[in-house]
């Protein structure tokens, strides 16, 4: 049996059907099972092309095929996000005088755990790799991202116009503080960044905070010891927006 592909506006459209070999063609049954292997070769053919699988913002790409996806198509595994760690206390040298009763044996506080969701997948796989911001790390690049996951559902871009939302001040020490507002996701999004499953440049420190409502406003804070006055010399009113 002989048989070969075709391609179509750079995508696999067709399977050119085998065939049998000139002396077997008068028997029915071998060309009935050529014919079906066509037809299943085919059907193979376009399932891969409906799946679509390198887009994995698509509803049909979930559970273990998305996981098959991230980490055979992208390299990125779906991750575990640690939420509180569980501590533990034994019998001897594990506490404090006064603070438990002395029981030989030990207990341990329940740490907590963050599911990731499909969605919460999608989202990260998103943050790694979306190229629009460009490869330079700065605060609109950091902002945009932050932004993105915390709105674009299954990991699609919405299309993030504005993150004034979000405030990002640098300190000493290459310290960087994060204030995001209490969207849904936003502790997850918390717990990745510190956790380390949404990636960031390793040689700063980050520290997030989740306060606020959505929708309400950054406040402004001036770092230096001098005094800043801001200056309108034309004759319209102007507003600041936070990018």
């Amino acid at each position: 049996m002989s048989g070969s592909t075709s391609f179509s506006n750079n995508c696999l459209q067709n399977a050119i059907p085998s065939y049998l070999y000139q002396q077997y063609s008068d028997d029915d049954d071998l060309q009935a099972f050529v014919y079906s292997y066509n037809a299943i070769a085919q059907q193979y053919v376009n399932t891969f092309n409906q799946l679509n699988l390198p887009v994995y913002t698509s509803p049909t790409i979930t559970g273990d095929l998305l996981d098959w996806v991230g980490k055979g198509i992208y390299g990125y595994p779906r991750a575990d996000i640690p939420g509180t760690a569980p501590a533990s206390y034994g019998p001897l040298n594990t506490y404090g005088s006064n603070y438990k009763y002395p029981l030989n044996s030990q207990t341990s506080t329940s740490g907590t755990t963050f599911v990731t969701t499909d969605d919460v997948y999608k989202r990260l796989l998103t943050w790694h790799f979306y190229k629009g911001d460009g490869k330079t790390f700065n605060v609109r690049w950091l902002k945009r991202r932050i932004m993105r996951f915390l709105t674009g559902d299954q990991g699609a871009d919405p299309g993030v116009n504005t993150t004034y939302q979000i405030s990002v001040t640098f300190g000493a020490g290459n310290a960087v503080s994060i204030t995001m507002p209490t969207y849904p996701l936003a502790t997850i999004l918390k717990a990745a960044i510190d956790s380390g499953a949404a990636e960031l440049p390793f040689q700063f420190a980050y520290t997030v905070t989740v306060t606020g409502p959505v929708g309400g406003n950054v406040l402004w804070a001036n770092n230096s010891g001098a005094t800043v006055a801001w200056q309108n010399n034309s004759l319209v009113t102007l507003s600041w927006v936070n990018y």
